[in-house]
């Protein structure tokens, strides 16, 4: 414990040694960004993301799927290749229920993370009641 504490000091005191003035400098942005819309990169960022994770879980389940094919008795590959599938599996359950959990707030609350906008609710929405909500 007390070489610990003694190696975690020493480490500290030299990042804090070697923190110099760039790490306070100011960055100023002169030129133009290459997108217009935040809303729009993260939403895309977005898709793209869900997009990944469901190839990914695939590929893992077609791994998983050759793994069990080639385990030729080995009770042991057998069992490793039926946790990888389960485990793909698993994760594209996770990544389809994010997914499905952002259209729904971006149906029930208005917000569309898929485009970047904000709508306001309307009138009759159970959510907001009666009055609506904030109008622009």
């Amino acid at each position: 414990m007390k070489k610990t504490l003694i190696a975690a000091g020493s480490s500290l005191g030299l990042l804090a040694l070697s923190a110099s003035k760039v790490f306070g400098a100011t960055f100023e942005f002169t030129g133009e960004a290459p997108f217009t819309n935040l809303g729009s990169l993260l939403g895309n960022l977005l898709v793209l993301l869900f997009a990944f994770s469901a190839m990914l879980s695939f590929v893992f389940i077609v791994i998983g799927g050759i793994q069990w094919i080639t385990a030729g008795g080995d009770k042991i590959a057998a069992q490793s290749a039926r946790d990888r599938i389960t485990a793909a599996v698993v994760g594209l359950i996770i990544v389809v229920s994010a997914f499905a959990i952002t259209l729904i707030i971006t149906t029930l609350l208005g917000v569309n993370l898929f485009e970047g906008t904000i709508t306001f609710p309307e009138a009759d929405n159970p959510i907001f009641g009666p009055s609506g909500g904030a109008s622009p």
